[in-house]
């Protein structure tokens, strides 16, 4: 299997070294999956071998009112490169969570100027009704740059990071303007995500099992985000249901203020309005955001492009995923596929 991968991923060295003058969003492509999957299916990371590595630096910054650091990777050559934010999803380690950063680096390798905000409401797990606000200030930071002045600039939002990016979109000047948004296991409906984890279940009655993970933060956090006592104890009714129907039929019960709230985080309520080109990635197994989400994103009426991959060499907000135990054909058609849809992503991300 080792060898069949091996030339598989040479042909991709090709791809960069021959094709890249010639079709530049190909050449990038190939290296992006080149620095995720080399390492893990041969042992040597081998765009890491044909490009400089990218130059690491960490800021503090104001963002929204905000104080908080910020991570920056930038390509080992030249002066102004497209750019990128990255916005995670709610990990505790924050800016210090190794697959957002091995991606930083990744993107930087390819030739993008990349910003990692270290936003706090998601480092505590909050569910803050300000936090499209504070995630669209970033991105109007980034864009405001000289070193990005006029070249595209768009944001890659991964797991909760991107149903906060999808929700500023909708509703925000800086997002609303990007061109290109790109998530990975993200939310859509606040309402049906909240259900979900609560009766492990989706739309219909379809049975999903949530991680421990989400099974232990998502109730607190929701509660929390609650002002008034009434939707506090509604909300901790939703999480002894255990049909989807009726929990939703208990979230629509909030007070304007809870319903709010949700609203204002839910990418669905906004999502006619989301003009840029959205690319959506989900693994078919995630166990934190059901894959009914992407399916929502992709049925609800909107005028801008939509592009929905589902493939199974990844694993929940981290592009690297589950190699092993796939066969090489499989494993030949799933890196294709995923090649393709990088592909589309960089063409307009420049």
């Amino acid at each position: 299997m080792r060898r069949r991968t091996a030339v598989l991923l040479a042909l991709a060295v090709a791809l960069v070294l021959l094709w890249g003058p010639v079709l530049y969003p190909g050449g990038k492509a190939a290296l992006v999956l080149l620095d995720i999957y080399s390492a893990p299916l041969v042992g040597t990371n081998l765009a890491a071998l044909i490009t400089p590595e990218p130059r690491y630096t960490e800021t503090r910054e104001t963002l929204g009112g905000l104080g908080m650091r910020v991570s920056w990777w930038r390509p080992g050559w030249g002066d102004r490169h497209p750019a990128i934010m990255l916005v995670n999803g709610a990990t505790p380690l924050g800016n210090d969570n190794e697959a957002t950063r091995q991606f930083g680096t990744t993107l930087a390798r390819a030739g993008y100027l990349v910003m990692l905000p270290e936003f706090p409401f998601s480092k505590e797990g909050r569910l803050d009704p300000e936090a499209p606000r504070v995630v669209d200030a970033a991105f109007a930071h980034l864009r405001g740059l000289p070193e990005t002045e006029g070249r595209p600039a768009g944001a890659f939002g991964a797991s909760t990071g991107a149903g906060l990016m999808l929700a500023a979109a909708g509703t925000l000047p800086a997002l609303g303007r990007a061109d290109h948004l790109s998530v990975l296991g993200g939310y859509f409906d606040l309402d049906t995500y909240v259900a979900a984890v609560a009766t492990r279940s989706m739309p219909g009655g379809v049975g999903w099992e949530p991680s421990e993970e989400a099974r232990q933060r998502i109730p607190p956090a929701v509660e929390a985000a609650m002002t008034d006592v009434g939707d506090k104890v509604k909300i901790r009714r939703v999480f002894t249901l255990a049909d989807h129907r009726s929990a939703m039929d208990e979230l629509a019960s909030l007070s304007a203020r809870g319903r709010e709230v949700l609203d204002r985080l839910s990418p669905a309520t906004a999502w006619s309005a989301v003009a840029p080109p959205v690319f959506w990635i989900h693994d078919p197994n995630d166990s934190y955001e059901p894959l009914s989400e992407a399916y929502a994103a992709q049925a609800a009426p909107r005028s801008g492009r939509f592009v929905l991959a589902v493939p199974r060499l990844i694993q929940h907000a981290e592009v690297g995923g589950a190699t092993k135990g796939q066969d090489p054909l499989s494993l030949a058609r799933e890196l294709a596929a995923l090649l393709a849809f990088t592909l589309e992503v960089l063409r307009i991300a420049g």
